[in-house]
């Protein structure tokens, strides 16, 4: 069961403008893609709602978050091991609606639960300006709708949102090239291979788009990566 963001339970679930939540999990220290879409204040309490009214402001209600960083909070599995908690405005531009931070759970010996912070939510759920901005295209994506934090950039792909118009630079990597090899071109064929299962135009903007989720994918399969490169099990 969910713990709640926040001590007070003056909290009510009401309908909104729909919104999908991100891709990668919004625990700020996880890379992983979402799985669920995971009510931060629980169903139980609320509703099936993707939006609620607490005191007084309206709030989302869901977050992506990964399969492993899900069960953490809703204590499927050795009970709680991480908790979404909600912060109150500040006096700060950009933050009437305050904002939620990813935490650790620590019970103590007297029975009393205390909450470590590990960060905001990366990103934070949208509030309605904010789901305005984006359809007009005006939102920044590099910045917390609330309090301006910076966020790291999404992964995106060029056919889904387009690479035109962002600002870019060049990354450059010394490969082989050489009667033995010539690097570019296994490169390029890598990328050719895998740009039409991402969706994704076969094209030099495609190798970012092929490049970060293969890297993410590795990172995410380490044991297996190095037992398959090592041949364990061939």
């Amino acid at each position: 069961m969910t713990l709640s963001p926040f001590k007070s339970d003056n909290v009510r679930g009401v309908e909104g403008p729909k919104y999908t939540v991100a891709a990668r999990c919004a625990n700020p220290g996880c890379a992983k893609f979402t799985d669920h879409a995971h009510h931060m204040w629980r169903r139980s309490k609320v509703g099936n709602f993707a939006w609620v009214v607490f005191e007084g402001k309206l709030l989302a209600n869901l977050t992506g978050l990964c399969w492993d960083c899900h069960r953490d909070v809703t204590g499927e599995i050795g009970g709680h091991r991480a908790a979404i908690r909600y912060h109150e405005p500040v006096e700060c531009e950009g933050c009437e609606n305050g904002w939620f931070t990813w935490c650790r759970v620590i019970r103590l010996i007297d029975g009393t639960t205390e909450y470590y912070e590990v960060g905001p939510l990366d990103p934070q759920p949208p509030d309605p300006d904010s789901l305005a901005r984006r359809a007009s295209g005006t939102h920044d994506p590099e910045t917390c709708p609330f309090c301006g934090q910076t966020r790291r950039r999404p992964s995106r792909t060029a056919t889904a949102h387009g690479s035109e118009g962002r600002r870019r630079k060049t990354w450059a990597v010394s490969v082989p090239d050489d009667e033995q090899e010539t690097g570019a071109d296994v490169l390029d064929a890598l990328v050719e291979d895998l740009a039409p299962l991402l969706q994704l135009r076969v094209d030099a903007s495609a190798r970012y788009y092929v490049l970060v989720p293969a890297l993410y994918y590795v990172q995410q399969h380490r044991r297996e990566f190095i037992d398959s490169i090592a041949g364990v099990g061939a």
